[in-house]
């Protein structure tokens, strides 16, 4: 495939009609567009890598080094075929959005990359540009989706709705996704690594503690539970939780610790009810016929 060059390949990366009329600048030819997402005036040229400022308000925060290195391959045989979006800066450009796209140039060892040059003055059109241009365009994992949607209300002053028009996203979406902050940071990190997906999250999400959450997702991460099975077992949880419990029960800190060392063995909730008159009994939880089955063999039963 050939590689894409502004100038002759530009009808390639947007239509003509968009195109208004060209102008030198830093020695080469650029030409002035309409941005159809945002509807503002532009122009777009090849410009300097060593010119562009990262983005301050980058809402990335993961840069995978195989993929980089995947990008940089791609782009040393096919060229850049989606420009950076950047905006003037000093004597310079600040980028917008792209820079995965910017990092792999460098890798490759590229001195210019196609640019979007957006005339943008303030720092909170920047800051609201540059969430919703990397929530569009760029992979971005959930937990780097929800904090961009977050901070286009908080420090945007927008509103979910205002959002869902801006990203084009139905507003349940945009609820779904700031709900994902409200989980513990332990299963965030697992979102953020790809360990878990939103259907897992949004299952989690129905326990009404951190403690039930923490403890669903260590039997998800161990047994690789796919979503179906992470739905039952949190209506199970549910079901278990809201179970009468014994009037006798006594606990101490022998019953708090024996518990403690049973939970650790079978990575589930363990309850030693331990009466007055000194007997008791143990009740193993678990919640689902395989976590049953894992149980019984860590016991030694035969089944």
């Amino acid at each position: 495939m050939a590689k894409v060059v502004l100038g002759k390949g530009l009808k390639a990366l947007i239509s003509e009609e968009n195109m208004n009329f060209s102008h030198e600048q830093d020695g080469k030819t650029n030409y002035q567009y309409i941005d159809q997402q945002t509807g503002k005036a532009g122009i777009i040229g090849k410009i300097p890598v060593s010119k562009i400022e990262p983005n301050p308000f980058q809402p990335r925060q993961e840069f995978e080094p195989h993929a980089l290195e995947e990008l940089k391959q791609s782009i040393i045989e096919n060229g850049i075929i989606q420009p950076i979006t950047v905006r003037s800066h000093g004597t310079g450009y600040q980028l917008v959005s792209g820079e995965r796209r910017l990092r792999a140039t460098k890798l490759a060892g590229f001195e210019d990359i196609p640019a979007y040059i957006l005339k943008i003055e303030t720092d909170r059109e920047m800051l609201e540009l540059a969430l919703i241009e990397n929530i569009q365009r760029e992979r971005l994992n959930p937990i780097e989706v929800a904090r961009g949607y977050e901070r286009l209300i908080s420090e945007c002053q927008l509103t979910q709705e205002e959002v869902s028009k801006r990203v084009g996203k139905d507003r349940t979406t945009i609820s779904n996704f700031l709900r994902l902050l409200k989980l513990p940071t332990q299963i965030q990190e697992s979102l953020k690594q790809g360990q878990l997906s939103m259907g897992h999250a949004r299952a989690l999400l129905a326990l009404d503690s951190a403690e039930a959450q923490l403890d669903v997702w260590q039997q998800v991460i161990k047994n690789g539970l796919s979503v179906r099975k992470v739905e039952a077992l949190v209506q199970s949880y549910g079901k278990a939780k809201n179970s009468p419990k014994p009037v006798e029960d006594v606990k101490d800190v022998n019953t708090g610790h024996v518990e403690g060392k049973l939970r650790e063995r079978f990575a589930t909730k363990v309850k030693v009810q331990h009466s007055k008159k000194g007997n008791g009994q143990i009740v193993i939880e678990y919640y689902s016929v395989d976590d049953l089955e894992r149980i019984m063999e860590l016991i030694g039963a035969e089944h």
